[in-house]
Protein backbone atom coordinates (compact mmCIF):
# COMPACT_ATOMS: atom_id res chain seq x y z
CA UNK A 1 0.00 0.00 0.00
CA UNK A 2 2.91 2.71 1.02
CA UNK A 3 4.55 1.35 -2.62
CA UNK A 4 1.41 2.21 -4.54
CA UNK A 5 0.79 5.47 -2.80
CA UNK A 6 4.57 6.07 -3.03
CA UNK A 7 4.54 5.33 -6.92
CA UNK A 8 1.54 7.96 -7.61
CA UNK A 9 3.67 10.76 -5.25
CA UNK A 10 6.32 10.17 -7.87
CA UNK A 11 4.14 10.30 -10.66
CA UNK A 12 2.61 13.22 -10.03
CA UNK A 13 5.94 14.80 -9.16
CA UNK A 14 7.43 13.74 -12.40
CA UNK A 15 4.33 15.38 -14.27
CA UNK A 16 5.25 18.95 -12.25
CA UNK A 17 8.62 18.42 -12.60
CA UNK A 18 8.37 18.30 -16.67
CA UNK A 19 5.44 21.21 -16.38
CA UNK A 20 8.03 23.15 -14.36
CA UNK A 21 11.05 22.49 -16.71
CA UNK A 22 9.68 23.49 -20.15
CA UNK A 23 7.30 26.34 -19.46
CA UNK A 24 5.82 28.30 -22.01
CA UNK A 25 7.45 31.43 -23.41
CA UNK A 26 4.76 33.85 -23.40
CA UNK A 27 6.94 36.24 -24.89
CA UNK A 28 8.11 34.70 -28.06
CA UNK A 29 6.63 35.79 -30.79
CA UNK A 30 4.96 32.88 -32.63
CA UNK A 31 4.71 34.77 -36.17
CA UNK A 32 1.92 35.11 -38.59
CA UNK A 33 0.37 33.39 -41.48
CA UNK A 34 -0.46 34.30 -44.81
CA UNK A 35 -3.47 32.39 -46.20
CA UNK A 36 -5.61 32.22 -49.65
CA UNK A 37 -7.08 30.84 -52.60
CA UNK A 38 -6.05 31.17 -56.03
CA UNK A 39 -8.72 31.19 -59.15
CA UNK A 40 -8.11 31.42 -62.74
CA UNK A 41 -9.77 34.88 -64.20
CA UNK A 42 -12.08 32.98 -66.71
CA UNK A 43 -15.94 33.37 -65.97
CA UNK A 44 -15.82 30.08 -64.36
CA UNK A 45 -13.66 31.04 -61.42
CA UNK A 46 -11.66 27.20 -61.36
CA UNK A 47 -9.37 26.61 -58.12
CA UNK A 48 -5.38 26.68 -59.44
CA UNK A 49 -4.00 23.26 -58.23
CA UNK A 50 -0.01 23.33 -57.80
CA UNK A 51 1.10 27.14 -57.65
CA UNK A 52 4.11 27.83 -56.22
CA UNK A 53 3.56 30.81 -53.50
CA UNK A 54 6.13 32.83 -52.51
CA UNK A 55 6.52 35.45 -49.23
CA UNK A 56 9.16 37.74 -49.74
CA UNK A 57 10.13 39.51 -46.78
CA UNK A 58 11.25 43.17 -46.98
CA UNK A 59 14.73 42.08 -46.18
CA UNK A 60 14.42 39.32 -49.10
CA UNK A 61 14.31 36.09 -46.99
CA UNK A 62 11.78 33.55 -49.19
CA UNK A 63 9.04 31.15 -47.79
CA UNK A 64 7.17 29.11 -49.78
CA UNK A 65 4.31 26.95 -50.04
CA UNK A 66 1.67 25.46 -52.88
CA UNK A 67 -1.98 25.75 -53.46
CA UNK A 68 -3.83 22.30 -53.46
CA UNK A 69 -6.53 20.98 -55.27
CA UNK A 70 -8.65 23.51 -54.07
CA UNK A 71 -6.66 26.18 -54.74
CA UNK A 72 -5.86 27.30 -51.54
CA UNK A 73 -2.62 27.58 -49.61
CA UNK A 74 -1.22 28.39 -46.40
CA UNK A 75 2.11 29.32 -45.06
CA UNK A 76 2.42 29.90 -41.14
CA UNK A 77 5.76 30.58 -39.11
CA UNK A 78 5.97 34.13 -40.91
CA UNK A 79 7.95 36.74 -38.81
CA UNK A 80 5.84 39.94 -38.51
CA UNK A 81 7.05 42.45 -41.13
CA UNK A 82 6.06 43.36 -44.85
CA UNK A 83 5.84 40.95 -47.34
CA UNK A 84 5.02 40.57 -50.90
CA UNK A 85 3.13 37.58 -52.54
CA UNK A 86 4.20 36.22 -55.68
CA UNK A 87 2.44 33.10 -57.48
CA UNK A 88 3.71 31.22 -60.37
CA UNK A 89 2.68 28.33 -62.42
CA UNK A 90 3.50 26.78 -65.79
CA UNK A 91 1.03 28.32 -68.20
CA UNK A 92 -0.20 31.03 -66.27
CA UNK A 93 0.76 34.23 -66.46
CA UNK A 94 3.30 35.35 -63.65
CA UNK A 95 1.47 37.74 -60.49
CA UNK A 96 3.76 39.34 -58.33
CA UNK A 97 3.75 42.20 -55.74
CA UNK A 98 0.68 41.58 -53.92
CA UNK A 99 1.86 43.91 -50.45
CA UNK A 100 0.97 41.94 -47.39
CA UNK A 101 1.52 43.11 -43.68
CA UNK A 102 1.96 40.27 -41.48
CA UNK A 103 1.45 40.08 -37.56
CA UNK A 104 2.19 37.95 -35.01
CA UNK A 105 -0.26 35.31 -34.62
CA UNK A 106 -2.45 37.09 -37.42
CA UNK A 107 -4.19 35.17 -40.26
CA UNK A 108 -3.80 37.31 -43.35
CA UNK A 109 -6.11 36.61 -46.49
CA UNK A 110 -5.39 37.38 -49.73
CA UNK A 111 -7.26 36.20 -52.43
CA UNK A 112 -5.08 35.84 -55.99
CA UNK A 113 -6.54 35.39 -59.24
CA UNK A 114 -4.18 34.25 -62.32
CA UNK A 115 -4.09 34.56 -65.72
CA UNK A 116 -3.97 31.60 -68.49
CA UNK A 117 -1.31 32.48 -70.85
CA UNK A 118 -2.67 33.41 -74.39
CA UNK A 119 -2.11 30.99 -76.90
CA UNK A 120 -2.39 31.71 -80.91
CA UNK A 121 -6.32 31.53 -81.69
CA UNK A 122 -7.45 32.21 -78.77
CA UNK A 123 -11.33 34.30 -78.86
CA UNK A 124 -10.60 37.93 -77.77
CA UNK A 125 -14.27 38.57 -78.61
CA UNK A 126 -15.96 36.25 -76.03
CA UNK A 127 -17.59 37.85 -73.69
CA UNK A 128 -17.35 39.53 -69.89
CA UNK A 129 -18.85 40.20 -66.39
CA UNK A 130 -19.88 43.17 -64.46
CA UNK A 131 -19.95 42.26 -60.86
CA UNK A 132 -21.49 44.89 -58.06
CA UNK A 133 -21.21 45.10 -54.69
CA UNK A 134 -23.57 47.52 -52.75
CA UNK A 135 -22.96 48.32 -48.54
CA UNK A 136 -23.88 51.23 -46.67
CA UNK A 137 -21.64 53.38 -44.86
CA UNK A 138 -24.46 54.10 -41.98
CA UNK A 139 -24.68 50.55 -41.01
CA UNK A 140 -21.21 48.89 -41.36
CA UNK A 141 -21.15 46.18 -44.16
CA UNK A 142 -24.94 46.58 -44.33
CA UNK A 143 -25.95 45.40 -48.00
CA UNK A 144 -27.79 47.89 -49.99
CA UNK A 145 -30.91 46.11 -51.96
CA UNK A 146 -33.05 47.84 -54.43
CA UNK A 147 -30.10 49.85 -56.17
CA UNK A 148 -30.78 50.41 -59.86
CA UNK A 149 -27.67 49.94 -61.62
CA UNK A 150 -27.83 51.19 -65.40
CA UNK A 151 -24.95 49.58 -67.73
CA UNK A 152 -24.83 52.01 -70.96
CA UNK A 153 -22.41 50.68 -73.52
CA UNK A 154 -20.37 52.98 -75.71
CA UNK A 155 -20.60 53.34 -79.38
CA UNK A 156 -20.86 50.04 -81.69
CA UNK A 157 -21.21 47.63 -78.14
CA UNK A 158 -24.08 45.95 -77.93
CA UNK A 159 -26.64 45.26 -75.83
CA UNK A 160 -26.17 49.11 -75.96
CA UNK A 161 -27.81 49.46 -72.09
CA UNK A 162 -28.73 46.84 -69.64
CA UNK A 163 -30.46 47.79 -66.18
CA UNK A 164 -30.75 45.59 -62.69
CA UNK A 165 -31.15 45.96 -59.34
CA UNK A 166 -28.85 44.95 -56.61
CA UNK A 167 -30.34 41.78 -54.13
CA UNK A 168 -31.08 41.61 -50.81
CA UNK A 169 -27.01 40.83 -50.74
CA UNK A 170 -26.52 44.13 -52.36
CA UNK A 171 -25.36 42.15 -55.59
CA UNK A 172 -25.76 42.47 -58.91
CA UNK A 173 -23.89 40.63 -61.93
CA UNK A 174 -24.44 41.37 -65.63
CA UNK A 175 -23.21 38.41 -67.70
CA UNK A 176 -21.93 38.40 -71.29
CA UNK A 177 -20.72 41.63 -72.43
CA UNK A 178 -19.42 42.21 -75.71
CA UNK A 179 -15.96 43.37 -74.51
CA UNK A 180 -14.89 47.47 -74.19
CA UNK A 181 -15.84 50.21 -72.29
CA UNK A 182 -19.30 51.04 -70.20
CA UNK A 183 -20.51 53.92 -68.12
CA UNK A 184 -22.39 52.41 -64.95
CA UNK A 185 -25.42 54.97 -63.51
CA UNK A 186 -26.53 53.97 -59.78
CA UNK A 187 -29.54 55.32 -58.61
CA UNK A 188 -31.86 55.11 -55.95
CA UNK A 189 -33.82 57.35 -53.84
CA UNK A 190 -32.25 60.68 -53.97
CA UNK A 191 -28.78 59.15 -54.82
CA UNK A 192 -27.24 59.36 -58.41
CA UNK A 193 -23.35 58.62 -59.52
CA UNK A 194 -22.01 57.73 -62.71
CA UNK A 195 -18.57 55.72 -63.37
CA UNK A 196 -16.72 54.22 -65.42
CA UNK A 197 -16.15 49.25 -66.09
CA UNK A 198 -14.27 48.00 -68.79
CA UNK A 199 -15.51 44.12 -69.96
CA UNK A 200 -12.51 41.78 -70.58
CA UNK A 201 -12.65 38.77 -72.80
CA UNK A 202 -13.97 35.82 -70.73
CA UNK A 203 -13.14 37.84 -67.35
CA UNK A 204 -15.10 39.51 -64.11
CA UNK A 205 -14.65 43.17 -63.52
CA UNK A 206 -15.60 43.79 -60.07
CA UNK A 207 -16.78 46.99 -58.49
CA UNK A 208 -17.54 47.53 -54.44
CA UNK A 209 -19.53 50.56 -53.59
CA UNK A 210 -19.80 52.26 -50.22
CA UNK A 211 -22.92 55.26 -49.76
CA UNK A 212 -24.71 57.04 -47.22
CA UNK A 213 -27.97 55.34 -47.73
CA UNK A 214 -31.03 56.40 -46.61
CA UNK A 215 -29.75 59.96 -45.85
CA UNK A 216 -30.60 63.08 -48.93
CA UNK A 217 -28.06 63.14 -50.68
CA UNK A 218 -26.59 66.07 -52.82
CA UNK A 219 -25.73 63.89 -55.45
CA UNK A 220 -29.35 63.78 -56.98
CA UNK A 221 -30.32 65.76 -60.08
CA UNK A 222 -26.67 67.41 -60.70
CA UNK A 223 -27.38 70.73 -62.87
CA UNK A 224 -25.03 70.98 -65.79
CA UNK A 225 -21.87 72.67 -64.61
CA UNK A 226 -22.11 76.99 -64.67
CA UNK A 227 -20.43 78.82 -66.44
CA UNK A 228 -20.61 81.72 -63.64
CA UNK A 229 -19.67 82.39 -60.01
CA UNK A 230 -16.31 80.41 -60.23
CA UNK A 231 -14.61 82.00 -57.37
CA UNK A 232 -17.11 81.34 -54.66
CA UNK A 233 -17.17 77.44 -55.37
CA UNK A 234 -14.99 75.41 -53.21
CA UNK A 235 -15.21 72.14 -55.12
CA UNK A 236 -11.13 70.19 -54.88
CA UNK A 237 -10.54 67.30 -57.45
CA UNK A 238 -7.21 65.61 -56.07
CA UNK A 239 -6.24 62.57 -58.77
CA UNK A 240 -3.64 60.04 -58.65
CA UNK A 241 -2.26 58.20 -61.58
CA UNK A 242 -0.92 54.53 -61.21
CA UNK A 243 0.42 51.99 -63.89
CA UNK A 244 -1.87 48.74 -63.43
CA UNK A 245 0.94 46.11 -63.26
CA UNK A 246 2.43 44.77 -59.90
CA UNK A 247 4.18 48.16 -59.48
CA UNK A 248 1.98 49.90 -59.43
CA UNK A 249 4.07 52.92 -59.25
CA UNK A 250 2.71 56.65 -59.73
CA UNK A 251 3.01 57.45 -63.45
CA UNK A 252 4.34 61.34 -64.50
CA UNK A 253 3.74 63.42 -67.43
CA UNK A 254 0.02 62.05 -68.02
CA UNK A 255 -2.05 64.64 -69.34
CA UNK A 256 -4.83 65.39 -67.63
CA UNK A 257 -8.09 67.00 -69.11
CA UNK A 258 -11.50 67.81 -67.29
CA UNK A 259 -14.19 68.90 -69.72
CA UNK A 260 -17.54 70.05 -68.80
CA UNK A 261 -20.31 69.85 -71.33
CA UNK A 262 -18.96 72.36 -73.40
CA UNK A 263 -15.33 73.47 -72.40
CA UNK A 264 -12.46 72.76 -71.02
CA UNK A 265 -11.96 73.96 -67.55
CA UNK A 266 -8.58 72.27 -66.59
CA UNK A 267 -5.75 70.86 -68.79
CA UNK A 268 -2.18 70.11 -66.83
CA UNK A 269 0.35 66.93 -66.45
CA UNK A 270 0.65 64.97 -63.38
CA UNK A 271 3.81 65.43 -61.08
CA UNK A 272 6.78 63.18 -60.23
CA UNK A 273 3.75 61.24 -57.76
CA UNK A 274 1.59 60.79 -60.41
CA UNK A 275 -0.64 63.51 -58.97
CA UNK A 276 -2.75 66.45 -60.19
CA UNK A 277 -5.02 68.67 -58.01
CA UNK A 278 -7.90 71.45 -59.64
CA UNK A 279 -9.77 73.41 -57.10
CA UNK A 280 -13.02 75.56 -57.50
CA UNK A 281 -15.13 73.19 -59.25
CA UNK A 282 -18.94 74.47 -59.51
CA UNK A 283 -21.36 71.36 -58.82
CA UNK A 284 -21.81 69.14 -62.33
CA UNK A 285 -21.14 66.27 -64.00
CA UNK A 286 -17.51 66.30 -66.13
CA UNK A 287 -15.36 64.14 -68.10
CA UNK A 288 -12.03 63.10 -67.29
CA UNK A 289 -9.36 62.43 -70.37
CA UNK A 290 -6.15 60.99 -69.68
CA UNK A 291 -3.17 60.58 -72.14
CA UNK A 292 0.72 58.99 -71.52
CA UNK A 293 2.87 57.87 -74.62
CA UNK A 294 3.12 54.56 -74.80
CA UNK A 295 -0.20 53.52 -72.56
CA UNK A 296 -3.65 53.05 -73.12
CA UNK A 297 -5.79 56.36 -73.66
CA UNK A 298 -8.50 56.97 -71.44
CA UNK A 299 -11.23 59.34 -72.74
CA UNK A 300 -14.64 60.70 -71.37
CA UNK A 301 -14.25 59.07 -67.86
CA UNK A 302 -17.48 60.59 -65.87
CA UNK A 303 -17.33 61.75 -62.59
CA UNK A 304 -19.98 63.76 -60.86
CA UNK A 305 -18.97 66.54 -58.24
CA UNK A 306 -21.01 68.20 -55.58
CA UNK A 307 -20.87 69.78 -52.65
CA UNK A 308 -20.81 68.06 -49.49
CA UNK A 309 -20.98 64.55 -50.86
CA UNK A 310 -20.69 60.86 -49.57
CA UNK A 311 -19.99 58.08 -51.37
CA UNK A 312 -16.80 55.87 -51.92
CA UNK A 313 -16.58 53.02 -55.05
CA UNK A 314 -13.83 50.72 -56.18
CA UNK A 315 -13.36 48.83 -59.73
CA UNK A 316 -11.18 45.84 -59.80
CA UNK A 317 -9.96 44.12 -62.65
CA UNK A 318 -8.31 40.86 -62.76
CA UNK A 319 -9.01 40.30 -59.14
CA UNK A 320 -5.95 42.41 -58.11
CA UNK A 321 -5.90 45.95 -59.99
CA UNK A 322 -7.83 48.63 -59.44
CA UNK A 323 -8.65 50.80 -62.48
CA UNK A 324 -10.52 53.39 -61.05
CA UNK A 325 -11.88 54.58 -57.68
CA UNK A 326 -13.87 57.46 -56.63
CA UNK A 327 -14.16 59.12 -52.80
CA UNK A 328 -16.68 62.05 -52.02
CA UNK A 329 -15.97 63.37 -49.05
CA UNK A 330 -17.61 66.71 -48.28
CA UNK A 331 -16.68 68.98 -51.16
CA UNK A 332 -13.35 66.72 -51.77
CA UNK A 333 -13.17 64.10 -54.16
CA UNK A 334 -10.43 61.93 -54.15
CA UNK A 335 -9.87 60.16 -57.44
CA UNK A 336 -7.86 57.19 -58.59
CA UNK A 337 -6.45 56.02 -62.00
CA UNK A 338 -5.09 53.13 -63.33
CA UNK A 339 -3.22 53.32 -66.76
CA UNK A 340 -1.99 49.86 -68.89
CA UNK A 341 0.86 49.95 -71.02
CA UNK A 342 -0.12 49.07 -74.60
Amino acid sequence: MVRFSLSLVLMAFAILYTGIAVPEDQNTPKGGTIIGDIKDTTLLELPISAVRVVCVNADGTEFETQSDKDGHFERAGLPAGQYVVNIYKPGYEDRVGKPVSVIDDGRHYVPLTMNKVKVAGDNDNRGGILRFSAHNRIKPEGPIEGLEIKITGTVGLDPPVVAGITGVHGRYQSDKLSPGLYIVTIIKDDYYTIYPMTVHPGRITRAGMYFSIPDKNTDANVPPAQESDWSNAKNVIHGRIVAMDPSHAPLSDVKVVIESANRIVFSDTTNADGEYEYRGLSPGRYFINLHKEGYIEKKGIPIIVTNNGNHGLGVTEEGMFVSYSSIADGSLLKLMHGMRKK
